[in-house]
């Protein structure tokens, strides 16, 4: 097991990225786009609606491109 993400594989690469997101109104809105993140492969996210961020941690076969068009389809504004 990884002790970063806690992904059943052993012996991988990690990318950290946050990216500032606009348009969250409450944890709801977090919760939503966390799912839709989570559900991506190779990306393990968590979302602070308070801080209005997203933070990514990627591995070799994650993309970040469908990480912020996702966040984007879903009418949230990457800042980054």
């Amino acid at each position: 097991m990884c002790e970063t993400c806690g992904c059943g594989h052993s012996d991988h690469q990690h990318l950290h990225i946050i990216i500032p997101v606009s348009g969250m109104q409450d944890a709801g809105c977090a919760a939503k786009i966390e799912t839709a993140l989570n559900d991506l492969t190779g990306v393990h996210a968590t979302v602070d609606y308070e801080l209005g961020a997203v933070s990514l941690l990627l591995h070799e076969d994650g993309d970040l491109a469908a990480a912020k068009k996702t966040i984007t389809d879903m009418g949230y504004q990457c800042k980054r």
